[in-house]
C-alpha cells in the first residue's frame, strides 16, 4: 500500500469519525435543550456540512415547536467553523 492510498484511507476514517461525533453532539444538544425548555422531539432534517476533512451528511434533530436550533451550526452555513469556536458556542449555549 502506497502513501497516497494510506492518506486517502486515513482521511476517510477521520471524516467518518467527525461525522459520528457531530451527530452525537447534535443529539446531546437537543436533549439538553428539551430538558431545560420542555417540548418534544420531532425527527430530523438532512444537512450537508463541509469540514476540514471533507463533506459530512448530518441528520439535524428538530423539536415539535421549532424552537431548537443547534448551538454550533449557524443557519444556512455550509462550512463548519474551527473546533475551538464550536467548543465555545456549546459552552455558551
Amino acid at each position: 500500500m502506497d502513501q497516497d492510498t494510506l492518506r486517502i484511507l486515513l482521511r476517510e476514517a477521520v471524516r467518518e469519525t467527525v461525522a459520528e461525533v457531530l451527530q452525537t453532539v447534535l443529539e446531546l444538544d437537543r436533549t439538553a435543550f428539551l430538558q431545560v425548555h420542555g417540548g418534544r422531539r420531532n425527527g430530523y432534517y438532512p444537512r450537508k456540512l463541509e469540514t476540514t476533512f471533507g463533506q459530512v451528511d448530518l441528520k439535524v434533530p428538530r423539536d415539535r415547536e421549532s424552537r431548537y436550533y443547534p448551538a454550533f451550526l449557524k443557519p444556512y452555513a455550509r462550512r463548519l467553523v474551527d473546533v475551538g469556536e464550536v467548543a465555545v458556542a456549546l459552552y455558551a449555549a
